[in-house]
């Protein structure tokens, strides 16, 4: 249709191979020195689940288990459908290079109808993106370069010392994809490791596993378009060379669009 912008989901390229088995490629413009970016990893796992011909819905919630690196090539990403019922359908995906297994996930996609709605979180107050600094100089990985951030807290290496290991920032793709449940995924593994709080330094960190839970209905992804999202993030704690964090992400216009969680691992 003329004038509508793609949807991010657009952008991740999977054919159908046999059934409920798809190829494609881990896209260059998302590696980062360790493999691929965990947001992509998160999206294309999804997209696969969504392209299954099944009325199930909308992606409700995603859990992915981050086991293995991946790398440049191929990925073959296989779906399950382990119940159907009348509102919600429990799907498992895992993608494989090599052989092995790099990445599982559970979704839950499932039919919306109308009644009680209510949300307690409240949105963080935060200047309009426009009001805060640019991005400045270029990413320091391919994945950084496919998304603006504009810092409304300081950046991780300038935050107070000691401080808490938390972010406020706005972030939108650089490419104008219009928001989708696949991009929420994506901009829910976006934010700096947390002990770059506390460290003031870079160290390697990896996603472990993730959770997101997606709250915005089709009118308010709509509505959201491709502005700014802001990003919410607050560790609770690191120890054992892990640490977690929680995310929140909010339209401009207050609206929560989806929670996630996760663990990640650190070196140092």
């Amino acid at each position: 249709m003329a004038g509508v912008t793609p949807a991010f989901a657009s952008s991740i390229r999977l054919f159908p191979a046999a059934p409920k088995v798809y190829l494609g490629e881990a896209d260059p413009a998302y590696a980062h020195s360790g493999g691929r970016f965990g947001g992509w990893t998160a999206a294309a796992l999804l997209r696969a689940g969504m392209m299954e011909e099944v009325d199930r819905g909308a992606p409700l919630s995603l859990t992915i288990l981050f086991t293995d690196a991946v790398i440049d090539g191929e990925i073959v990403i296989s779906t399950r459908l382990l119940r159907s019922g009348g509102r919600l359908d429990f799907l498992t995906a895992e993608l494989t290079q090599r052989d092995k297994v790099c990445a599982h996930a559970q979704m839950t996609f499932g039919v919306r109808r109308p009644g009680l709605a209510f949300t307690d979180s409240v949105m963080p107050e935060a200047p309009a993106p426009e009001a805060l600094e640019a991005p400045r100089g270029p990413a320091h990985a391919p994945f950084g370069a496919q998304f603006e951030a504009r810092w409304a807290t300081p950046f991780p290496f300038e935050a107070p010392e000691g401080g808490p290991a938390r972010s406020l920032f706005w972030m939108r793709h650089v490419s104008g994809w219009a928001l989708d449940a696949p991009l929420l995924a994506a901009y829910a593994d976006f934010a700096p490791p947390r002990v770059f709080y506390r460290t003031r330094r870079p160290q390697m960190s990896s996603t472990v596993s993730m959770s997101v839970h997606f709250h915005a209905t089709p009118e308010e992804m709509e509505a959201a378009g491709h502005d700014f999202v802001l990003n919410e993030v607050s560790a609770r704690r690191c120890e054992g060379g892990y640490f977690d964090h929680e995310v929140r992400l909010w339209s401009r216009s207050g609206v929560l669009l989806a929670t996630s969680e996760q663990v990640a691992a650190f070196r140092g």
